[in-house]
Order: C-alpha cells, then structure tokens, then sequence
C-alpha cells in the first residue's frame, strides 16, 4: 500500500505539519496475480484472489476466466459457464474463452452450443489444437446419429488438423 499524497498543511496555529493523503487498498491486477500464483497450490485462496479482484474490477477477463476454470474443476460447470460468458462479455476476441465456454456446455449436454462455442474458438485461432479435437469429436457423434456423411467427412479434416497441430506443437518444445 502507497500513499497517494503526502503533502504539508498549515494548520491555524502556524505550526506545519504533515498529512497523509488517501491509502490506496489492494488493486485488481494484485489480487489476480495472487490467484494465479495460488492455483497450483491452494486453489481455495486462488479462487478467493480472483473474487477480490473482481469485487474491484467486475470486467477483469482474466479474473472471469480462471475462475471459471477453478469452478469447473471443482464440478460446477453451470457456475463456470457464467464466468466464461461474464469473460467472453469483457474481451470477445479470446480464443480460450470461447473454448472453455464450448467445455463447460458440453459437459452439461448441450452439444449445439459447444459446437458453436468451439467453433468460434476455431475462427479466432486457428491453430487451436484442442478445439479442432473437441469439435471433431462433437460432429462425430452428430454425423454418426444422423448419418450425414458430408458431416463426418468435416470431423475427419478437423481431426487431420487437430493432428497435424499437434505434431507442430511437440516439434516446437
């Protein structure tokens, strides 16, 4: 904590003095940085970490996200769903989001919506390897149901892609 102003005042018997000036409290981005560095560790206090941020910054992405993905993790993937959307609200140019959006619907079996979701992913980042994975998957299953064989060939190319993206990505460690 710093202060803001620190200045010297005069009072009415002529003898100066000091005065403190505002005390600035935690900020937003030090409380997400806390939660990050917990999550391996205490993902409790993580989770704590990033709800303080957002109590100062309700629009903190970032916050929205990893929060999301503590709450997934411990089960609540309808409660993780509104963090990704609340993160997707404050910056929708993020592939991640949209993929972890795409994970949490389809773990509630809403395949319609994961399909969107990750495809969207797709559109953002292209070489997002996981999304290629879950979204061939997805229209797999859809294709098979329905036996639409122009659907299974698209699950086949994302597949192929998922691959070759993979590849790459080991290439590249």
């Amino acid at each position: 904590m710093g202060d803001l102003l620190t200045f010297a005042i005069i009072p009415a018997s002529g003898v100066l003095g000091l005065r403190r000036g505002l005390r600035r409290g935690t900020s937003a981005t030090s409380w997400y940085d806390t939660g990050c560095s917990l999550e391996g560790t205490d993902p409790d206090r993580a989770a704590a970490a990033y709800e303080r941020a957002l109590v100062s910054c309700p629009d903190l992405a970032d916050a929205h996200n990893n929060l999301g993905r503590l709450r997934h993790a411990a089960g609540a993937p309808a409660v993780a769903e509104g963090h990704y959307r609340l993160a997707i609200c404050g910056n929708p140019g993020v592939a991640l989001y949209w993929f972890n959006l795409g994970v949490a619907v389809e773990d509630q079996g809403r395949h319609a919506e994961a399909i969107a979701a990750y495809e969207r992913a797709i559109e953002l980042d292209a070489d997002a390897a996981d999304a290629h994975f879950n979204l061939s998957r997805l229209i797999e299953l859809t294709a098979r149901r329905t036996g639409d064989d122009v659907m299974l060939q698209r699950a086949v190319r994302l597949l192929l892609r998922y691959r070759n993206l993979s590849k790459r990505n080991v290439k590249a460690r």
